[in-house]
């Protein structure tokens, strides 16, 4: 049994929180390596410039990202399994678009992934992605 998209959705619509002010652990005047918050979903990188930061914000403050998000896991589950360029071609879009939110699903618990093979839309090898059943 799949999970169902509120199930999903009640995962990507959690609290308010300014994600990119809490993605990485970084202590002043120390040489630890920055560590990812474990319940906040990387959206840009430490090293990434501002721009980056300043465009993963807009992303989530608008709505969008929930929306991409769903919008990915409705296409996996039309598809059954996919690789991220097979759903982006599926969906109409870019392949980045799938291929950056199908780790953050992962996370959620929303999708799996599978074992790589060869892509028909890239022609080289991808991983696979499935909708997660429940209890997995």
């Amino acid at each position: 049994m799949l999970y169902s998209i509120a199930a999903c959705d009640a995962r990507m619509e959690g609290p308010a929180v300014d994600e990119q002010a809490l993605l990485f652990d970084i202590r002043a005047g120390t040489d630890a390596k920055p560590k990812i918050a474990s319940s906040i979903t990387t959206l840009s990188h430490h090293d990434d410039p501002a721009t980056s930061r300043e465009a993963a914000r807009k992303l989530s403050q608008s709505g969008r990202l929930t929306g991409q998000r769903r919008a990915v896991l409705e296409a996996l589950r039309q598809c059954d399994s996919a690789t991220h360029a097979e759903l982006g071609e599926a969906m109409g879009v870019h392949w980045l678009t799938p291929a950056r939110r199908l780790p953050e699903l992962e996370r959620m618990g929303c999708v799996r992934r599978g074992e790589p093979r060869l892509c028909r839309v890239k022609s080289s090898r991808c991983t696979v992605w499935f909708a997660a059943e429940a209890g997995q």
